[in-house]
């Protein structure tokens, strides 16, 4: 994520190219929730090397962003730190994937009944969104009158 991307007053901004080649340009906006704001000021406030650019959010020391493998290690030494924090105060702690963290929030909107489950995916299709990201292991259906 990029700092152009962040507008103090409606969120963070992207725009997604749906499909191989396509030219069809979708924009959203994640708007402000507390918890990501202070996730945000966080990571902006982080001190990188003197000298570094600060293009990106959530970029290594050096001001890049990290290569997929950094970041693998990065997550993991994370992960461990969680583990053993969450251990040390008596708190359960389950490790995740960052690939599992859009699923976990589509199946959330939708347990939830949220109306903008379409807009937070950028899909086109509910059966296509369905199919990629609803994680509910049971499906619970309301009988008839």
């Amino acid at each position: 994520m990029r700092r152009s991307q962040i507008h103090e007053e409606k969120g963070i901004s992207w725009t997604a190219n749906k499909g191989q080649g396509s030219q069809i340009s979708l924009k959203g906006t994640i708007v402000w929730s507390d918890t990501l704001r202070k996730t945000i000021n966080e990571a902006l406030a982080f001190k990188r090397y003197a000298g570094a650019p600060d293009e990106f959010v959530f970029g290594n020391l050096a001001g890049q962003r990290y290569t997929k493998g950094g970041w693998k290690k990065t997550l993991s030494y994370l992960m461990s730190a969680c583990a053993d924090a969450a251990e040390s105060e008596g708190r359960p702690f389950e490790r995740f994937n960052l690939r599992d963290c859009r699923p976990a929030g589509v199946t959330e909107k939708l347990n939830n009944k949220d109306s903008d489950v379409m807009e937070a995916t950028m899909h086109t299709s509910e059966v296509t969104m369905r199919r990629n990201y609803d994680r509910r292991r049971t499906r619970v259906a309301k009988p008839t009158k």
